[in-house]
């Protein structure tokens, strides 16, 4: 939704930037066009049960702040959820791509919901949590792979450095193909 607002130039109206206008001021239809343009397309990507929770606001900046009170925290069942599915996520019956794809669904899923003041940080000692991270990813990805991949896993653990995600989701794909 915030990538959607803010294409169209529309996040003001959530985040407080752009207050509601006297109703005595010129700008005021224009705004009040606006706000409703964006309390219809919060409450459109709702469930109609959350929807209804929300529906006499009459600020979409009111809406963002009731959702981000209830929805916004990390709720840690969740991130256990996730961490377990990536625990017993494996290829099984999934081509090299599907595979990849719902372990990327996963990944991003917890990068969201783990997100923190540290992922802002420009300094150098970020960049050491980050290797780690992609690491594991790649052993993840790894030790999900059907057997049928145990001696391209083997030559992909013994490359120095490691090459990085995408190279083995390519290295992996190819060989596939074969």
């Amino acid at each position: 939704m915030i990538v959607s607002l803010s294409a169209r130039n529309k996040i003001a109206f959530i985040d407080g930037s752009c207050p509601k206008p006297a109703t005595t001021s010129p700008d005021y239809k224009q705004w009040d066009r606006c706000n409703n343009m964006v309390i219809s397309w919060l409450t459109s990507s709702l469930s109609p049960d959350i929807a209804e929770n929300v529906q006499y606001s009459e600020t979409a900046e009111s809406i963002w702040k009731q959702l981000n009170n209830r929805y916004g925290s990390v709720n840690g069942t969740k991130v256990f959820e996730l961490k377990r599915e990536l625990a017993s996520t494996y290829q099984g019956s999934l081509d090299i791509a599907s595979y990849f794809t719902k372990l990327t669904r996963i990944w991003d899923e917890l990068g969201i919901m783990c997100s923190s003041h540290a992922n802002s940080c420009n300094c150098a000692a970020k960049e050491s949590p980050q290797n780690e991270k992609e690491e594991d990813k790649f052993h993840q990805f790894l030790m999900g792979l059907n057997e049928v991949y145990v001696g391209v896993r083997s030559n992909l653990l013994m490359m120095q450095p490691l090459p990085s995600l995408d190279n083995v989701y390519n290295i992996l794909l190819q060989d596939e193909k074969q």
